[in-house]
């Protein structure tokens, strides 16, 4: 490469070069997957390129295609090599990066993948080829295999490569499994010399020890994973039938060297959220891997990157799981901004538009939702900025209870998983005042909420890849008949037994069960052996890959090859059906009522009831709300057609079909229409949906919105009932206005008014008590002023005023520490919020030379509760309680006044 070169190696040209290199070697383009793997929770975020292929390794699923390139959007915050904490304070570590990734599906192996790797690093991108190192399968004793002599012949043979730079390592380095057990194979890795210090082999430098090293001079550019076996569960391996390519490359890591840069952070991808954080903070990025501004800048950029691409692909932040993932990115990067680089106000929500500059041409689903993920992060970051407030306020109470010259690391701790304070920032605070931090205790600590966390997030595999394997896709029928299939017959491929954990598990060739997805929940019934063996309770059906997993209890044991009969819970069915229909109907509503920048951000649809989740800035208002329920209802009056057709993805989408972000679409889709009338006009409603519906719409019955709020920062959930549902709900609301009326004694069509009558009553009441209280307070305190005479100069003694409450006998308290500097008083007064009277409220006071003389009011709250019952207590010099007897006051005052006579005596 030339210095020429290197000036045109944009970020743009680069996506652009890899994906249209191997689209002209026969593979088809595929969009990245999002960033969540919905239909794998046994991952938090997508971490590879290969995630969505899973399905396909693992034998469940299939592509209408046998190569296929991309560039993944992934996300990495946890492992061995992706702590959280280290982000930023390195030029290489991101928590969001892009994976350049091709693949084979049983078509090409090894040698068209090896020699296709070097002609685009050498021929298109003119890397040096005096600086590519790659390294092969050494081959392993325990698992009986032998080097991987062909990928290694490959190298020497079919390229221009040095042959003393085909390095051998060993299963750690160059064998790849996505597991325990399941898909695994050699791989052979691609290496480039970035040179520097040492780099000559004149003076001394043995480039050989560089590779895998560890180092920032040899960096990994390109790994192709060949998978060609299968992990058994004794730990065996058995060749596969159809061989695999998986290959991935950093995106930012290659892109730095076509740019001739030594830090990811220097490239395009970077340098204009920098300009961004500049021109927001006044300071400036130098670079400089150390300086603290600068880590701050990386952490600023990294974070709103990773933040924006979840969010747009439909992540919200929460407190548990992913949503808490992000959470702790806005945090992190919030408090950079404000300790590194003086941002005291939020920022990090005017970086965002930046990011979807340099990102939403190759993703287009982020300039799409670009003002949702800015409120999203606003309203996190100022809600962050209370939490911090918050948290100082803690750590100032840790460190004045601390007795030693060490805060507690246990308790430390506590302060990053609450409130996100990193170690460094309470070392330094604890420093500022004298104090030093247990970090024994702390990593105590972290490793033991890091176990609680991971037992949290592990998620139960519906099948393990042991139980899958050899396992044919599902052929299913329910979307085979008017109204969905409910019953077919079957043969049963595989049986796993329940145990105290999980029920037990039924896998058929075809079914009529419909799995979850989609938001609409997994259907239920039962299967029934034909032979009379067995009869299968379905209690819920879902899916990984393609192959439908039936869960349930069971009478006697299904056998492999006994057939069998699918037997839907038809009523069931049927209210899910018209449920899902209205949410349909629903979702174009809440268009045509709020805007079209309402997108769907979740939803449920079962038998009882839909939820529906929008992206939406504020709450909905009644009247919007009156208009939504009226649009739908009318839709439903109108009996409109409800036609699903089969067609692909584009072609949907050009006819205007709405796609949920997230979602992942095959080549053929499912598009379900509402009110359309043949082609003269657009559908009022049209959306790629793979869930069942209603033939017609007025299948669906009355409509009703009986529930509205948020569910995080610009999202709200509104809740529906339909059917019989909606009836049920209209008459209880029926019911409750008559009883109204009958309790208020006026019209239902009057209650509105007639409580507006009773809160001004209530209002008015109010006052006047207030001002009474008042004058009873202010004589109280004459009569106090007249009674507690001096002694040993103290004004002590205990005060019945039964004609104050709670409230009233603590501003009669108040008033007399403002005019008794040495006092020593208990007050009872009558009564508490709601009761007959019958309790006695009171309260201590002890200050000044009382407190010296050995008085407490904790002490004098024991002695009423020794009379009155109750309960009580507090500090030397403020207590109160609530006594019980009221009967009892006069005892107490004597047990005080014998109290005080033995204190002041």
């Amino acid at each position: 490469m030339t210095p020429g070169d290197v000036q045109t190696f944009t970020a743009a040209r680069v996506r652009a070069d890899f994906l249209r290199f191997f689209e002209e070697q026969g593979h088809r383009v595929v969009p990245s997957a999002p960033v969540f793997p919905q239909d794998d929770p046994t991952l938090l975020f997508t971490n590879a390129g290969m995630n969505q292929f899973k399905d396909v390794f693992l034998g469940t699923g299939s592509r209408p295609y046998t190569r296929a390139v991309d560039t993944q959007k992934c996300i990495r915050v946890q492992g061995k090599h992706n702590d959280l904490e280290e982000v930023g304070r390195d030029t290489y570590h991101h928590t969001f990066f892009e994976m350049l990734g091709n693949w084979s599906f049983g078509d090409y192996f090894k040698e068209e993948a090896i020699t296709w790797s070097w002609r685009l690093l050498t021929e298109v991108w003119g890397l040096p080829k005096d600086r590519l190192w790659v390294t092969v399968f050494a081959g392993d004793e325990s698992d009986g295999l032998p080097a991987d002599e062909e990928a290694e012949r490959i190298w020497r043979e079919k390229t221009d490569i040095d042959p003393s730079h085909v390095l051998r390592f060993d299963r750690e380095d160059n064998f790849w499994e996505m597991g325990e057990t399941g898909p695994c194979g050699p791989c052979t890795e691609i290496h480039i010399d970035r040179g520097g210090p040492g780099s000559d082999p004149a003076d001394g430098a043995d480039p050989q020890i560089g590779v895998n090293a560890g180092n920032e001079r040899f960096i990994e550019l390109w790994n192709n994973v060949f998978i060609q076996f299968n992990r058994q569960d004794d730990g065996s391996l058995v060749e596969l039938p159809a061989k695999h390519v998986d290959t991935g490359m950093g995106f930012e890591r290659v892109l730095a060297v076509l740019q001739g840069k030594s830090s990811n952070y220097d490239t395009d991808l970077f340098q204009p959220i920098f300009r961004t954080i500049e021109r927001l903070t006044g300071k400036t990025y130098t670079a400089s891997e150390a300086g603290e501004e600068d880590i701050a800048f990386r952490v600023c950029a990294d974070h709103v990157r990773a933040f924006t691409a979840a969010v747009a692909d439909g992540v919200t932040p929460s407190n548990e799981g992913r949503g808490y993932v992000l959470r702790r990115l806005v945090r992190r990067a919030s408090r950079y901004g404000l300790q590194s680089l003086d941002a005291t106000e939020p920022f990090l929500h005017a970086v965002v538009p930046t990011v979807v500059d340099v990102l939403g041409e190759a993703f287009p689903e982020m300039k799409a939702r670009l003002e949702h993920v800015q409120l999203v992060m606003r309203t996190e970051e100022e809600a962050f900025r209370k939490t911090l407030d918050r948290g100082i306020v803690q750590f100032e109470k840790l460190a004045k209870a601390t007795s030693g010259d060490v805060i507690e690391g246990k308790a430390a701790y506590e302060l990053y998983a609450t409130y996100g304070f990193p170690q460094d920032l309470v070392e330094l605070m604890a420093r500022e005042r004298g104090l030093g931090v247990d970090l024994a205790g702390w990593e105590a600590a972290r490793r033991a909420h890091s176990e609680v966390s991971k037992s949290e997030g592990r998620f139960k595999q519906i099948l393990t890849g042991e139980e899958l394997a050899g396992l044919p896709g599902t052929e299913t029928v329910y979307h085979d008949q008017s109204g969905g299939c409910t019953r077919c017959d079957a043969e049963v491929l595989r049986f796993f037994a329940g145990s105290d954990d999980r029920p037990a598990r039924l896998v058929l060739d075809r079914t009529a069960f419909y799995a979850e997805a989609g938001g609409q929940i997994g259907d239920t019934g039962f299967i029934e052996a034909q032979d009379g063996t067995f009869r299968f309770q379905v209690t819920d059906t879902k899916k990984i890959g393609d192959v439908h997993v039936h869960f349930g209890v069971t009478d006697g044991e299904p056998r492999e090859g006994v057939g069998a009969l699918c037997l839907v819970d038809g009523e069931r069915r049927d209210a899910i059906r018209a449920n899902h229909t209205a949410t349909h109907l629903l979702h174009q509503a809440l268009k045509e009522a709020l805007g079209d920048h309402v997108a769907q951000a979740g939803s449920y649809v079962g038998p009882d009831r839909l939820r529906f989740d929008i992206s939406h800035p504020s709450g909905v208002a009644d009247a919007e709300i009156h208009a939504v329920e009226n649009a739908v209802n009318a839709r439903i009056a109108r009996n409109s057609a409800v036609v699903t057709t089969i067609e692909s993805p584009e072609d949907a989408k050009a006819r205007g079909a709405t796609a949920l972000f997230g979602e992942k679409y095959g080549e053929e889709v499912r598009v379900v229409s509402i009110d359309d009338d043949g082609g003269a006009r657009q559908p009022w409603s049209l959306e790629l949906c793979g869930g069942t519906h209603v033939e017609r719409t007025g299948q669906i019955g009355p409509f009703v919105i009986v529930a509205e709020r948020a569910v995080a920062a610009g999202v709200r959930r509104l809740e529906a009932l339909t059917a019989q549902g909606a009836v049920a709900a209209f008459q209880e609301q029926r019911r409750l206005l008559k009883e109204l009326s009958v309790h208020l004694k006026t019209a239902p069509e009057e209650l509105p008014a007639r409580v507006q009558q009773l809160q001004k009553q209530v209002k008015d009441a109010k006052k006047q008590k207030k001002s009474a209280a008042g004058d009873h307070v202010a004589a109280a305190f004459k009569t106090a002023k007249d009674t507690l005479q001096p002694l040993a100069g103290v004004h002590a003694g205990a005060l019945d005023v039964p004609e104050l409450d709670r409230d009233g006998v603590r501003q009669l308290g108040d008033r007399l520490k403002g005019a008794m500097p040495n006092l020593a008083v208990v007050l009872f007064g009558r009564g508490t919020p709601g009761d007959d009277g019958s309790g006695v409220p009171f309260v201590a006071l002890c200050q000044g030379s009382a407190l010296e003389k050995g008085l407490q009011a904790g002490v004098l709250a024991s002695v009423v509760k020794g009379c009155l019952g109750g309960g009580g207590g507090g500090r030397p010099e403020s207590a109160q309680g609530q006594g019980e007897r009221a009967d009892a006051v006069p005892a107490a005052i004597q047990a005080l006044g014998e109290h005080f006579g033995e204190q002041l005596g």
